[in-house]
């Protein structure tokens, strides 16, 4: 068998061989089946690869890249990056089978471009060991966002998010594909420059780019930045590209709106492998940086509570936004930000809690299990609403008889993702849980509220669209079992992947170095209890005990509501204090300028001063000429001449510098003589018996 490195860079290198056969076949004018069926080639190729680097163990593969600067072309597989590549790689293969019949032919070559762009993006990003690659591969996956988010390009109004026409504060509350696709990336970019700067400290401490080398070195690391007194500013610096990527407060604002892209790509991105980038580069660094802290008794540790607390308030918050929500893609868009932060915070918790191996398991877990099954909710998601033509749930109703697979595999998914045994998620939540309770008691109590709030919301989201009464008469059927298999199979996998938790839990405990690990009791009590209280929630409010129905009339229950729905009115104080001054701010230098150029080009002439003008323009040249032509060759010249006495000669620069040595002995002296000379009758003055 080949070894894990060449085997990762098989895997990451089809994808991109797909990509770009994707476009020589569109430039030949192929059609759109064997565009798409190429695609699906590329991740079954990226698919057995992964598998096999798994298999084959641990291993590493580097080529120098630019020796000068510590970069290597480094890629290396181990229990982490062998896992997260066949999640990702697995999951591509399916939501690609799902999308040939979903995409069809409209935009198929522009689809499928970033689709194996994408893929070969993570796969680099997950299986880099080395800071430049893994950045390439990370802004990779941005571009690729960036591209499939605003891909109906042709703003149809079906493809949007929010109620057109509804605004806050001056601010509308509705996205289009195209500005859905810029917002992902601006908030995202933002990240990655924090990102970039925590890159460079690392070189510039390190002398090198490695990742592996970085966490042998960590304590070195640390202890040089904590000397410079840059430690704290450098782990927040740090994972600010993690926290952007993975959408925590108040980056999530990109992820809500990135629903505008095909149901195929939020599945893809933005479920299962994208936002899940910055918990993998949290699970990377964390645990050998935690350790490295701990040998300055608790430096840093107060950033780890922070981000932990940070990532709590983005779990509850966006709970909240979707027990509330009536469009299906931006509830399930909600919990997937409410879900990376689970795993956020238990990362963190654990790490500022000295216990890093245990916010590991927790992350990677629940990476996993969400992984799979909310995918499944976004497949399906997508047939539901291709079937009933609309977007919010309040609109569907009934469906489950009349797409039984779809409602099976929904419900199974769904039952993971409200944490009901035995599903996957409900072991994996009560993992990050137990993580997340190292931070204290408070911590615990977060942590169990947001699961209430997901379970409720969970199975609020199911009985408006499978089991409430239809809205209006319609003739919804299954998709084709080319779009129905891999939702199905995902929502399967869901309940076996809990069936089998025992034995992959074991798997687990090995990847993160923690053995002999036993889950507290009481946190699975008291998981299992908010899970079935918010579950609980929807028969209390069929039987009207829960004052949920025309909230929106009610003074106090409506501007909750209201608060609620408009996500915590964070969009609009965005645009109120950053996006709307900086447009105000550019327009008026813009304008600035206009007025600058008219008055210099144009105001004298108008005016009817044409000699004055004409001076005006011929000085404009003239400087123009001296600034651009006449300073340049001057000093080209200059340096011409310079190069000359620079002839490698040691017997030149002997009498170079004796040449010197004489000549600054000869202006000393004059210097000497002038400044004594005008001294001397001051001098003369103060002793005139000399």
């Amino acid at each position: 068998m080949a070894s894990p490195g060449l085997l990762a860079l098989a895997a990451v290198a089809s994808e991109y061989l797909a990509a770009l056969a994707v476009v020589l076949l569109a430039v030949l004018g192929s059609g759109w089946r064997r565009i798409a069926w190429t695609g699906v080639a590329g991740a079954a190729a990226a698919t057995v690869f992964s598998w096999l680097a798994l298999a084959a163990g641990e291993g590493r593969l580097s080529y120098p890249w630019v020796p000068g600067l510590g970069v290597d072309l480094a890629l290396r597989v181990d229990a982490l990056s062998g896992i997260v590549g066949v999640v990702v790689s697995t999951l591509s293969l399916l939501i690609a089978l799902y999308s040939v019949d979903y995409i069809g032919e409209w935009g198929a070559a522009r689809y499928w471009l970033f689709y194996s762009f994408f893929v070969a993006s993570m796969l680099l990003l997950v299986y880099a060991d080395d800071l430049v690659v893994m950045f390439i591969g990370w802004e990779g996956t941005g571009l690729s966002s960036w591209a499939l988010i605003s891909f109906y390009h042709d703003d149809r109004e079906e493809a949007w998010v929010g109620d057109p026409g509804r605004s806050r504060l001056g601010v509308p509350m509705w996205f289009t594909p195209t500005h859905s696709g810029l917002r992902a990336l601006s908030f995202t970019r933002l990240g990655d420059m924090g990102m970039l700067i925590g890159m460079g400290l690392v070189a510039a401490s390190l002398g090198s780019t490695s990742m592996s080398g970085m966490e042998g070195h960590a304590a070195w690391l640390l202890s040089d930045l904590n000397m410079r007194g840059l430690l704290a500013a450098w782990l927040a610096l740090f994972y600010l590209g993690a926290l952007a990527k993975s959408a925590q407060f108040p980056f999530h604002e990109w992820l809500v709106t990135a629903m505008t892209g095909p149901t195929s790509v939020s599945a893809l991105i933005h479920a299962a492998t994208m936002v899940k980038a910055g918990v993998y580069f949290a699970l990377r660094f964390t645990p050998a940086i935690a350790a490295g802290l701990a040998l300055f008794h608790g430096a840093g540790a107060g950033v780890y509570r922070g981000l932990a607390w940070l990532a709590l308030l983005t779990a509850f918050s966006t709970a909240t936004m979707a027990i509330v929500a009536r469009e299906l893609k931006l509830i399930l868009a909600f919990s997937t930000a409410s879900q990376l932060s689970y795993m956020m915070a238990a990362v963190f918790a654990a790490a500022a809690a000295g216990s890093p191996a245990l916010g590991s398991l927790g992350g990677l877990a629940h990476l996993i299990s969400h992984a799979v099954f909310k995918a499944a909710l976004f497949l399906a998601a997508g047939a539901v609403i291709h079937e009933v033509g609309s977007r919010y749930i309040t609109d569907m109703g009934g469906l489950r008889r009349s797409m039984p697979y779809t409602f099976l595999a929904f419900l199974l998914a769904g039952l993971s993702l409200a944490a009901l045994p035995p599903f996957s998620g409900w072991w994996s939540k009560d993992l990050a849980v137990e993580a997340i309770g190292l931070l204290g008691g408070w911590a615990s109590l977060a942590a169990l509220a947001t699961a209430v709030l997901t379970a409720f919301y969970t199975v609020r989201m199911i009985y408006y669209v499978f089991l409430a009464p239809p809205r209006g008469e319609r003739h919804a059927g299954e998709p084709g079992w080319l779009m129905l298999g891999p939702y199905l199979a995902l929502g399967l996998a869901s309940l076996g992947l809990g069936l089998a938790w025992p034995w992959l839990a074991r798997l687990l405990e090995e990847a993160v170095g923690l053995h002999a690990f036993r889950e507290e009791l009481g946190v699975v009590a008291y998981g299992t209890l908010a899970a079935a209280l918010g579950a609980s929630g929807i028969l209390l409010y069929r039987a009207r005990l829960l004052p949920l129905r025309g909230v929106e009339e009610r003074p106090l229950l409506g501007a909750l509501h209201g608060f609620l729905y408009d996500r915590w009115l964070v969009n609009p104080l965005i645009y109120r204090l950053v996006v709307y001054p900086g447009a105000w701010l550019s327009r008026a230098l813009a304008r600035v300028e206009e007025l600058l150029d008219l008055a210099v080009h144009g105001g004298v002439a108008r005016a009817g001063w044409r000699m004055i003008g004409a001076l005006q323009e011929g000085a404009e040249l003239r400087l123009d000429r001296a600034l651009h032509v006449e300073l340049p060759a001057a000093a080209a010249g200059l340096s011409a001449a310079v190069r000359r006495l620079q002839s490698g000669d040691v017997r030149i620069y002997i009498v170079y510098f004796m040449a010197g040595m004489v000549l600054a002995a000869i202006l000393s002296t004059v210097v000497i003589f002038f400044i004594a000379h005008a001294a001397w009758p001051a001098l003369a003055s103060l002793a005139p018996g000399w």
